[in-house]
């Protein structure tokens, strides 16, 4: 069962346990026009809360009813439905693979465009594939366990902050000297390996400038380079995975296992990670040289975020293929941006169409042939005094529209006559009137 589906079924579990309905409209709104990680936050614990209650309800039916047919069928229907917890990431994740994040995605290359101009030969970049599903403050907390992952505060793009690469970057510079680029493998760590210490002098005073000072009694210096962090250079997918707990706390085995969902970044996107040396670093060239090696050898050989270990988080160098697909997902993104700006366009229309036409409902003038007959007709010489009831009405809000209609006809010359008179009623608003 994909995300749409867990979100659409968790959506008509609520709508058939009755006391849950009264504050779904307002909840199905905000999953509407919500960013997915204020949704996440907001909503995510009442929805997975009544999605629950609407499983429970569904098992009751199975209990209560006596006939053996009908208790097989409400048993699949309750036994489809997914846990709370799945159903609110599902509804997390739908709504950040909706197409609300190409705006926020095109503004954030457009940033780091500028920054490249504004530190010029300072400036550097490595372009990395996410080879596997990457998680990134998985525990940051949360109603729901496990279930953070970085992104933007106010936008919701998944990101990689820069403190998370710094800290990857400086674990890799104290391995680096125990990896084998020719074959992947490292020889084996000592209890020193991870003490700058040790490193050669070279090494030492690359790693103290670019990463700071590590001294034991306080650092004395920040290093040399800001890192920025990775940026996606498409709008990423958010999928669900599982853990699957076999043992208890206590260590005994568990009898019958319960899924755990957690959000990820799907795998494919090709990332940026994005650092610069700090205007007027005498060596910089040599930094960014050494920052870029490090970036590519830690991401692709040990990874970023949690569960490592396990596999996330890799990244791979990206191919031509690569290329190929990040063009056709731009174009993409594209052709979906204009689809959707016609269909604003379109949606936009009918608000004003449906806004007129109730404003012409509550309009003493709903249409031309009223307005013709109760204030047109007597724009002439003789029937003059016959308008004045009508000036009351013409000034309400709702008639603003016929208001100005009269206003832009009396400014013809053909009504040159009646104007005059006009201006001599004592009763007929003078600002109604083009100045003589």
């Amino acid at each position: 069962m994909n995300i749409e589906e867990i979100s659409t079924n968790s959506a008509v579990a609520l709508d058939l346990v009755p006391w849950l309905s009264p504050i779904e409209s307002r909840e199905q709104a905000a999953r509407k026009r919500a960013p997915w990680h204020l949704w996440l936050d907001k909503y995510s614990f009442p929805w997975a809360v009544r999605c629950d209650a609407a499983a429970d309800h569904w098992q009751e039916q199975v209990k209560a009813t006596e006939d053996k047919e009908q208790k097989r069928a409400l048993r699949a229907k309750a036994d489809s439905l997914p846990s709370g917890k799945t159903a609110a990431l599902a509804v997390a994740a739908a709504l950040a693979n909706n197409g609300s994040l190409s705006d926020h995605h095109r503004r954030l290359l457009a940033w780091l465009t500028a920054l490249s101009r504004q530190h010029s030969n300072r400036f550097g970049t490595v372009e990395l594939v996410a080879d596997s599903r990457l998680l990134l403050h998985l525990g940051r907390a949360n109603v729901l366990e496990n279930v953070g992952l970085y992104a933007d505060r106010t936008t919701g793009l998944p990101l990689i902050p820069g403190t998370a690469l710094k800290g990857v970057v400086s674990t890799w510079a104290c391995w680096s000297d125990h990896f084998n680029a020719a074959d992947g493998s490292f020889r084996a760590f000592t209890n020193d390996s991870t003490q700058r210490r040790n490193f050669t002098a070279a090494e030492a005073r690359l790693a103290r400038q670019i990463l700071g000072d590590d001294s034991a009694s306080g650092s004395e210096h920040a290093g040399d380079v800001i890192f920025l962090g990775g940026f996606p250079l498409t709008p990423p997918r958010l999928g669900l995975d599982i853990v699957n707990p076999h043992h208890k706390s206590d260590g005994t085995v568990e009898t019958r296992l319960t899924p755990s969902a957690f959000l990820c970044v799907e795998p494919g996107t090709r990332w940026r990670f994005a650092f610069y040396a700090r205007p007027g670093t005498p060596n910089g060239a040599d930094l960014l040289a050494q920052t870029r090696l490090w970036i590519e050898e830690a991401l692709t050989q040990t990874g970023i975020g949690a569960k490592t270990a396990a596999g996330y988080g890799r990244f791979r160098l990206p191919t031509a293929a690569d290329a190929a697909a990040q063009q056709q997902q731009a174009a993409q993104a594209a052709a979906d941006q204009a689809v959707t700006a016609r269909q604003a366009a379109v949606d936009a229309e009918k608000a004003k169409q449906q806004a007129a036409a109730q404003a012409a409902l509550k309009s003493d003038y709903p249409n031309d042939a009223t307005f013709k007959n109760r204030v047109l007709d007597k724009l002439t010489p003789g029937l003059l005094e016959h308008l004045r009831p009508e000036i009351a009405p013409l000034q309400k809000p709702e008639n603003e529209a016929r208001r100005e209609e009269l206003k832009k006809l009396l400014t013809s010359k053909d009504y040159k006559d009646t104007r005059k008179r006009l201006r001599d009623k004592d009763w007929f608003p003078k600002d109604w009137l083009p100045a003589p």
